[in-house]
């Protein structure tokens, strides 16, 4: 589970957040931590963990403990509106970004870094597993409804992912490190075939140290970009 730390007020029957995890504000820029010249239509995501006082990328990969604080900067060489959703086991998805009751600003700017959520962290917490996120780039708006039925799956492979845990990535030929698991990370989104009311791009995913850049394969700007991002925690 992952719950919004700051800007929120705190329950008394265990530290959760009030106003949980779907309570974004508005995009707010970052400093760029890209190098010039990305791919002309790219994406670049990086999940960084705050260490004492300061935040620091890691793998995308990387097996999370509980309590971890963690955010994401995102990344566009292309303009559009982003929506952020997170996937229930049950298979129903709740707004992460833009919050659902919300008219804040969710339109990327080209090359600009933006660090989501804009202030605070997400905090891992509850049982081992995978925290499934969707990210939709939209080369317009949506309406709420559109972007909702992208994110939402069938529930069958919905509680499928509930059910995984996380492996650490260790072997006598890999030299013991940061716990990880290939299953974490930026995937591909597949919709199913009963939602047809959008329809995605076919993307690369390329990893370059911490960073995952994920590429359209096409140029038919007209139509969105989804992908999954994976946070697993132990």
């Amino acid at each position: 589970m992952l719950w919004r730390k700051s800007g929120c007020g705190m329950n008394s029957g265990g530290g959760r957040a009030v106003c949980g995890l779907f309570a974004f504000c508005a995009l707010v820029p970052v400093a760029a931590w890209c190098e010039e010249g990305a791919g002309a239509n790219s994406l670049d995501i990086v999940v960084e963990r705050k260490v004492d006082s300061g935040w620091h990328s890691v793998d995308p990969h990387y097996v999370f403990a509980s309590r971890d604080q963690i955010r994401f900067v995102f990344r566009s060489a292309v303009p559009g509106y982003l929506y952020v959703l997170n996937r229930a086991p049950s298979g129903v998805s709740e707004w992460m970004f833009p919050a659902g009751n919300t008219q804040a600003d969710n339109q990327v700017a080209i090359g600009q870094s933006y660090a989501i959520p804009a202030e605070g962290a997400f905090v891992i917490s509850g049982p081992p597993g995978f925290e499934t996120t969707v990210w939709i780039l939209s080369p317009t708006s949506l309406p709420a409804a559109a972007a909702r039925a992208v994110g939402e799956e069938d529930k069958a492979h919905a509680a499928r992912d509930g059910n995984l845990i996380p492996r650490c990535r260790d072997t006598f030929l890999t030299p013991r490190g940061p716990c990880t698991d290939d299953r974490a990370g930026a995937t591909p989104f597949l919709v199913p075939a009963q939602k047809d009311s959008l329809v995605a791009r076919d993307l690369t995913f390329s990893k370059e140290g911490d960073k995952t850049r994920i590429t359209p394969k096409d140029d038919s700007a007209g139509n969105p970009i989804v992908y999954e991002f994976r946070i697993a925690h132990r």
